[in-house]
């Protein structure tokens, strides 16, 4: 009896599998309308930017999802949607970012400090190229097109760099938006795309005057640093080697007056990686 329930329910489960295989999804009026009507979107700005600024890469659909009452099954299922709806929704999104404004009482989202008309007019439409671009990669990922990605890493830049706006630009904030790491994931693991990012990175830096990352003060640890060779030239890695290694002299005149293994072993690790250090990563 048992047996003969399980045959059916692996045969049920086969038949759903089936159908939901050649199942195609389309968004609702519902959702539609909700991304046609909404107003502000400051939300929707600050969650794309803080996305894509961070290690997560570039996943909006939680995002989406969230703002515009999507369902989490129609979402887990985005590479089912119909062409014509996906485009459709797309294009919705585009409009929606297009109205984004960041209201009176909304601008401590963005600003830690008070920007004049000037600066926060140039921040909104940094914050609305990036979601465009940010769409763009969410719902065209196999392009793996380079120029969309770069655009939202050039925009983040800017943005950051602007006097009043938060995340503020310091070295740290700088440091994480050009990591290695941090790129790879943005670029959806794509090689091609990781390498254009890290191209422009590249340039951006070498442009004068951003000595940031070539002082220990800029770093947490020194095993970030490997995370941003690849835009340093072989004089300002010889620099920050110089930089650690004083300090790691300065460290071991301590351990050798009082000895502690544990930090000695550190010593070594520091300097055995320092010493490694080599431009390109």
């Amino acid at each position: 009896m048992h047996e003969t329930l399980l045959s059916e329910l692996k045969r049920f489960v086969a038949e759903l599998e089936q159908k939901e295989a050649a199942a195609v999804y389309i968004v609702p009026d519902e959702v539609m309308k909700a991304v046609k009507k909404a107003k502000g979107l400051e939300k929707l700005l600050h969650e794309i930017v803080m996305q894509v600024s961070g290690s997560g890469g570039i996943h909006l659909h939680p995002i989406l999802r969230r703002e515009f009452g999507i369902r989490g099954a129609l979402m887990d299922r985005f590479d089912r949607w119909a062409p014509y709806s996906k485009d459709q929704f797309e294009d919705e999104l585009h409009d929606a970012i297009d109205r984004a404004e960041i209201r009176t009482g909304k601008q401590g989202v963005f600003f830690e400090g008070t920007p004049g008309k000037k600066e926060a007019a140039e921040a909104l439409q940094l914050l609305k190229d990036i979601a465009h671009a940010a769409v763009r990669c969410q719902f065209h990922a196999r392009l793996a097109d380079p120029e969309p990605y770069v655009g939202i890493l050039d925009k983040l830049l800017q943005f950051y760099a602007l006097p009043n706006t938060y995340p503020e630009g310091n070295a740290f904030s700088f440091r994480s938006l050009i990591s290695a790491d941090r790129l790879h994931a943005m670029s959806g693991d794509d090689d091609t795309v990781t390498d254009a990012l890290k191209a422009f990175a590249k340039a951006w830096y070498r442009q004068p005057p951003q000595p940031f990352l070539e002082s220990k003060e800029s770093y947490f640890s020194y095993e970030e640093v490997q995370n941003v060779l690849y835009a340093l030239t072989e004089e300002q890695v010889e620099r920050l080697r110089s930089d650690y290694i004083r300090r790691i002299e300065e460290e071991y005149k301590q351990v050798r007056a009082k000895p502690d293994l544990d930090r000695a072993k550190h010593l070594k690790r520091m300097l055995e990686t320092v010493l490694g250090w080599t431009p390109g990563g």
